[in-house]
């Protein structure tokens, strides 16, 4: 039985389990289940039980202990944890010295008691909605093996799906943390950019659409989480303070009264059926529980928000993969090339219209917010595609209805809300996703802890303990 996050810092806090313990139980799932697949790239057996025995030092010399006291968390392998290589997936950084410092995400974590353990895999640089890259190859998915576990935080979200920790930090500059947790059949929260601190030494790729945040099962416990991590920091020019708690949002939760706005495609994607058919069921129940969908629409943006977004995201591929003067082909699968590639030919000019179609898309959604309290959309376009083969619903699968809402900096987050079976006949998670205005991330955390107790919650994957 996989505990959660709340559960494993009391026990400890209680004495009833050791840290040293935890640390074991994590090591022996990864070693049990991690073969099949991939979510962790680097593991440090004797980093993760020194951190233990440090806790048990303070521990019995009665000292306090933070809030996320003996938890195993992995790391996603785009931000800096003392020790380990920040490879980022790409081959020319392998050789790089260990890591000398925490990321400011990752040493709040450490504060606060949580116990790193490794690294997860991620696409290289975080170009890619799939987790795979030539340097670990793919992530795969715990409900089905052949299938990827999204991206571009796919190793921490199949790492969490599979219980084999509870824990893992992500990062989203165009739906990695909502793609991975959708298609892995966990809950996913996407902050308002700047509410948790980048902090590291070089600015994100993607500028302002980036944002980090952890990954974990349930909203309690993201909540739990982000109430450690969150808050301005002087390392980030674009942190600032919500001046409220998360924990308390979620014990808050309700749908009574809120008003939704419902778009099935956002007027981008061209979703499965069967996936819209699933997500207009679970809006039935959460209109029995007390919210109410005030207007159904057919787009939001007069024109496709890829198109600003995909010029500030090119000119920050392109900047961090020239970084290294190692070949691309040797570094970069080619759907990690796309993005790069464009931003060979673009102008300041370009750069200055992006901005105003950030700006332009921002106005157009808010309108919608003069409207209703929340827009819902179905989390994904399609269930998780087999590893390396395209989605028959095009590169779009899953980012067509995350990305507009890093172009605009809004807090977004997406619910499990049933399975759709795949081509093979399997069952495959599929989710809701809610967006709010920025800086409504209490608000917003309110409403989808509701309706994840409205919708049931995540699930196990078949052959993984709950």
């Amino acid at each position: 039985m996989t505990r959660t996050v709340m559960e494993v810092a009391a026990l400890v806090k209680a004495g009833e389990v050791s840290p040293s313990e935890l640390v074991d139980e994590a090591l022996a799932r990864i070693e049990q289940h991690d073969g099949a697949l991939n979510t962790f790239v680097a593991v440090d057996p004797d980093g993760a039980r020194a951190q233990a025995a440090a806790l048990e030092r303070r521990l019995a010399a009665g000292e306090e202990l933070g809030p996320l006291a003996g938890v195993p968390i992995g790391v996603k392998d785009l931000e800096d944890a003392a020790g380990f290589v920040t490879t980022c997936g790409d081959p020319a950084r392998r050789e790089r010295a260990a890591a000398d410092r925490d990321s400011v995400h990752v040493a709040r974590l450490r504060a606060a008691g949580a116990i790193v353990v490794g690294k997860t895999n991620t696409p290289a640089y975080g170009f890619q909605s799939e987790t795979d890259n030539l340097l670990f190859g793919p992530s795969r998915n715990p409900w089905s093996h052949r299938r990827t576990c999204g991206g571009s935080s796919g190793g921490s979200g199949a790492a969490v799906s599979a219980g084999l920790v509870a824990l893992c930090t992500g990062s989203d500059g165009g739906g990695s943390i909502r793609i991975p947790s959708a298609t892995c059949g966990i809950s996913g929260f996407k902050p308002t950019n700047g509410v948790i601190p980048n902090g590291d030494a070089e600015w994100p790729t993607w500028g302002p659409f980036s944002t980090r945040g952890p990954i974990a099962r349930t909203f309690a416990e993201i909540a739990y989480a982000l109430d450690v991590v969150a808050g301005q920091s002087a390392h980030d020019l674009m942190s600032f303070d919500l001046h409220g708690s998360f924990v308390d949002a979620v014990t808050q939760r309700s749908l009574d009264g809120v008003r939704i706005v419902w778009s099935p495609t956002l007027g981008i994607a061209t979703p499965d059926p069967e996936i819209v058919r699933t997500c207009e069921q679970a809006l039935n129940g959460l209109e029995q529980q007390g919210a109410r969908i005030v207007e159904t629409i057919d787009s939001v943006f007069d024109e496709p928000p890829v198109r600003a977004w995909i010029v500030r995201a090119a000119a920050g591929s392109l900047r961090t993969a020239t970084a290294d003067p190692a070949p691309w082909d040797g570094r970069f699968l080619p759907a990690a090339q796309f993005v790069a590639r464009l931003g060979e030919s673009l102008t300041v000019r370009n750069l200055l219209d992006a901005e105003q179609g950030a700006h332009r898309a921002g106005v157009e959604l808010a309108a919608v917010f003069e409207r209703g309290d929340v827009l819902v959309t179905p989390g994904m376009a399609a269930v998780a595609p087999r590893v390396g083969e395209p989605s028959p619903y095009g590169a779009g699968w899953a980012s067509d209805y995350t990305l507009p809402f890093n172009l605009v900096r809004t807090p977004a987050a997406v619910v499990p809300c049933g399975t759709v079976d795949n081509e093979d006949g399997e069952p495959m998670p599929i989710a809701l996703q809610f967006v709010m205005p920025r800086c409504a991330d209490l608000r917003l955390m309110r409403v989808v802890a509701a309706a994840e107790q409205v919708l049931g919650g995540v699930a196990a994957p078949p052959g993984y303990t709950s």
